[in-house]
């Protein structure tokens, strides 16, 4: 069972992920939210909405309320309650045990190539292999723009979704799945991305794959030289400590 102070940190950890993707743009305002499964429960940790809720670049632990996988809200603060689309949320969590935390944003860049129906290709890899592989596998695109309010809409988009880590949504957003919060964050920003010079090649012409040959000698080196997971002594991320220390850059407090 997951003790007081595990859950409190993973209610910070949520409200981190709110802030980082707040700041780098991702998603503006309070139009999106981060959600994280308490382990061993049917508990969930929100980013919350109502009269009182904070911007993603503010949000403090606060701000992170707890439902169940009913969608019950069982605390929140005066002012907050669950967001109006926590059922695309739950359908993930419902649909898929391994899964630890879901983050939906609405990159201006993701809604602009799903408006136009414009693929996120694979144009580059070097630098940034995950975001190569997403976008070689393909990522699902739901096709509705209207705001996912229900049981009913959340199972048609986790059909659509199925057993990926991240689905578009035409002319609406993004929504990611992960292990959990620095894992979910991580793809959400590597998305930005990949969406944001896609969107820059279609600008100027018609972006281009890389080669076939390249991929596999990708896919060669990660099996042989795997990275894996790169942690601190701290448990935490290159990843996560590099986004901590911009947001404490941007406070003024590093």
């Amino acid at each position: 069972m997951t003790s007081k102070q595990d859950r409190e940190k993973l209610r910070e950890q949520v409200a981190t992920s709110c802030r980082i993707i707040g700041m780098r743009g991702v998603t503006r305002g309070s139009f999106g939210h981060v959600s994280a499964r308490v382990p061993d429960t049917d508990l969930v940790l929100i980013k919350a909405k109502g009269p009182e809720e904070e911007a993603l670049e503010f949000a403090e632990p606060k701000d992170i309320i707890t439902i169940n996988l009913a969608g019950e809200v069982l605390e929140a603060p005066d002012g907050l309650t669950a967001p109006n689309e926590t059922a695309m949320h739950l359908a993930v969590f419902r649909a898929r045990p391994e899964v630890g935390s879901v983050i939906h944003s609405h990159p201006d860049w993701v809604v602009v190539l799903t408006a136009c129906d414009l693929p996120l290709v694979p144009m580059y890899g070097g630098y940034d292999p995950p975001g190569m592989r997403m976008a070689a596998d393909g990522i699902p695109v739901y096709p509705n723009s209207a705001t996912i309010v229900d049981d009913t809409l959340g199972a048609a988009f986790q059909n659509v979704m199925g057993a990926k880590d991240a689905c578009l949504l035409r002319g609406h957003g993004l929504t990611t799945a992960g292990r959990g919060v620095e894992d979910c964050t991580s793809r959400t920003l590597t998305i930005y991305e990949l969406a944001r010079l896609n969107y820059l090649a279609y600008a100027i012409g018609r972006p281009h794959p890389i080669p076939d040959q390249d991929l596999a000698e990708y896919e060669r080196r990660q099996r042989e030289n795997p990275r894996g997971d790169r942690r601190s002594r701290t448990g935490e991320s290159s990843f996560w400590r590099y986004n901590k220390k911009l947001l404490a850059r941007q406070l003024g407090l590093g």
